[in-house]
């Protein structure tokens, strides 16, 4: 079973494991000439190097120096949170991240993921360098971190 200490170790110092690949473009269909255009998916909106924190935290981050990572953190924008299999919620406070950990995937478990009573809580800053670059700083170390 990974711990978040674990998991932050892991950050701080793996290695990649497995290759993150964006899905593949899905073909769209031609419209007949009275028909309208069929909509194409929906792209994830990526905010800009100047958008509000919260904002450009939104969407899915490797703290190694690519994503063919299996250790990618996803903060999503209703503040629920999937970091490397740790499962919860996040808030952010000025450029201070505090997860909240309530649910952990252990692989040898039947159902896949283990209740975390109590939740855990771990928090650590963030510095946006760009739109797909920053660092967090967690226990007096800096971890680059890298858009997904």
């Amino acid at each position: 079973m990974r711990t978040g200490a674990h998991i932050i170790a892991m950050m701080l110092g793996g290695a990649a494991l497995a290759a993150c690949q964006p899905d593949a473009a899905k073909p769209v269909q031609k419209a007949e000439a009275h028909e309208a255009p069929a909509p194409t998916p929906a792209t994830p909106k990526v905010a800009a190097a100047d958008a509000p924190l919260h904002d450009w935290l939104v969407g899915s981050w490797s703290f190694e120096s690519s994503c063919a990572s299996d250790f990618i953190a996803h903060y999503a924008a209703d503040g629920s949170l999937d970091n490397s299999g740790e499962m919860g919620g996040w808030a952010l406070a000025g450029n201070t991240v505090t997860e909240t950990i309530r649910e952990r995937y252990d692989s040898a478990a039947s159902d896949g993921a283990e209740k975390v009573n109590p939740p855990e809580t771990r928090s650590y800053t963030i510095e946006r360098a760009d739109k797909d670059h920053g660092t967090i700083t967690y226990q007096g170390r800096k971890v680059p971190m890298l858009r997904c």
